[in-house]
């Protein structure tokens, strides 16, 4: 099974409870203090990474607003379908794009295989570029009086 077979779709529950747990840690959890889980069984506790413990806020976040997701390892490699899939792109404009070089990818017999990361990037170039663009255009419209 691929990583990105295994999508998490929140329930109705699953969206009370992390709504419920992101309005606690808003209003009780101080950023900068350590964050410990304790049992209430034995009584054990762990401190929790601060990294983790971000992570865990971010995914509770996602799931409070009903959306669904995957957890992707960044060097997990994907077919070009999962890559377009990833971009909300053809496939074969994808292809196109591999071929120009603007994504690194790799053979695996006749097929290719790209890289999450390296997707991920490419993703934050184009949306750099299409920021700077519209700036571009909102910047003429104002030097010609259009009122934008």
């Amino acid at each position: 099974m691929s990583v990105l077979d295994e999508t998490f779709v929140p329930s109705e529950t699953d969206i009370a409870n992390a709504k419920e747990f992101s309005r606690a840690v808003a209003r009780d959890i101080d950023p900068t203090s350590v964050i410990t889980i304790q049992s209430t069984g034995d009584g054990r506790s762990i401190e929790v990474p601060k990294n983790v413990f971000d992570v865990l806020v971010k995914t509770l976040a996602i799931m409070a607003e009903g959306k669904a997701f995957s957890l992707i390892p960044v060097d997990k490699e994907l077919t070009t379908q999962q890559a377009a899939d990833i971009l909300n792109v053809s496939r074969p404009f994808l292809s196109k794009v591999l071929d120009l070089g603007e994504i690194p990818h790799r053979k695996v017999g006749r097929n290719r295989r790209v890289k999450f990361r390296d997707l991920i990037e490419y993703k934050k170039k184009q949306e750099q570029s299409s920021k700077a663009a519209l700036q571009s255009l909102a910047d003429e419209a104002q030097e010609l009086g259009m009122g934008y």
